[in-house]
């Protein structure tokens, strides 16, 4: 039934929430592709105007890099098979861009925590969440931050 699943995280212990279901459900499902997605927000054009264009792209370019070697590192600590993870690092609004995955590439299940963060923006139910949950054609499973605090 389950042939992809997609894990937007943040980089936050919130997002993290997620490791242990989505280790679970790729496992006992046999799903064959798991997808580790961070959105890296555009520099802001104030930014732009005080760095120059130069500046912009060398922010961009260490912002794409640090999320690279973030998922890199939790795809070593997932547990699951490396050859059945994926990493992405997609620019723009978050939710916009999990939405686009989702429906771009085929994905099955999506497994997400109802907080995290994105740049100064918050994912939290009513933001990111919710704007996924009303938009996603995948089935969406969310892991309460809750969990997360409560050492779980």
């Amino acid at each position: 039934m389950y042939k992809k699943m997609l894990v937007p995280l943040d980089a936050s212990d919130f997002a993290e929430c997620v490791f242990d279901h989505a280790q679970e459900i790729a496992t006992a499902r046999a799903i064959p592709e798991v997808v580790l997605l961070t959105v890296v927000e555009p520099v802001r054009p104030v930014v732009y105007s005080y760095f120059g264009d130069e500046g912009m792209k060398g922010a961009e370019a260490a912002a794409r890099e640090s999320a690279q070697y973030y998922l890199d590192a939790v795809k070593a600590r997932l547990g699951l098979e490396s050859g059945n993870v994926t990493t992405i690092v997609a620019t723009g609004e978050p939710s916009e861009q999990i939405l686009n995955y989702i429906i771009e590439n085929g994905v099955d299940i999506v497994v997400m925590s109802t907080h995290g963060r994105s740049g100064v923006s918050r994912w939290f139910l009513g933001s990111v969440v919710e704007r996924v949950l009303r938009g996603s054609t995948a089935p969406v499973f969310l892991v309460p931050s809750v969990d997360c605090r409560a050492g779980a």
